[in-house]
């Protein structure tokens, strides 16, 4: 059902960018930590300032999916219950879901959901573009 999933967020020239890696890190699982290769790229940001992108894929099914279940179990129920009840704000209608996860909560070792633009964001790809078996996927982590 999930094909791959990415991660990606900004590193502003005020922030360290091996806390913003230790973000990034802090939404796998720990035994996955370790074999995860973060792209790194610089770049100029809108008023010129330097910026690091930084980024990642998993392409295997199994550990994309193993990821993304340790986010949802570890995001407040509330916040998982508003994705399932408000799917419709996340999911693309093809096959992807969209989620933006607090980068300053990350680094301290708890996922949020933010509004902001300062967040690491997330993709999540699926084989079946199906809502309801993504609902059911993401209501099996409610419990």
């Amino acid at each position: 059902m999930i094909s791959s999933l990415s991660l990606s967020t900004i590193t502003h020239a005020t922030e360290d960018p091996e806390k913003v890696k230790a973000a990034l890190l802090n939404l796998l699982p720990k035994d996955l930590r370790t074999s995860i290769t973060i792209n790194q790229t610089s770049a100029k940001g809108h008023h010129g300032n330097p910026i690091i992108l930084l980024n990642f894929e998993i392409s295997d099914p199994e550990s994309a999916k193993e990821v993304f279940s340790h986010i949802l179990r570890s995001l407040p129920h509330t916040e998982l219950s508003q994705i399932h009840d408000q799917l419709n704000l996340f999911y693309d209608g093809k096959s992807a879901l969209f989620l933006r996860i607090d980068k300053q909560s990350a680094y301290l070792g708890s996922l949020r959901l933010s509004p902001s633009d300062d967040v690491i964001k997330l993709r999540v790809n699926f084989t079946r573009g199906d809502p309801s078996s993504i609902s059911r996927f993401i209501s099996s982590h409610l419990s």
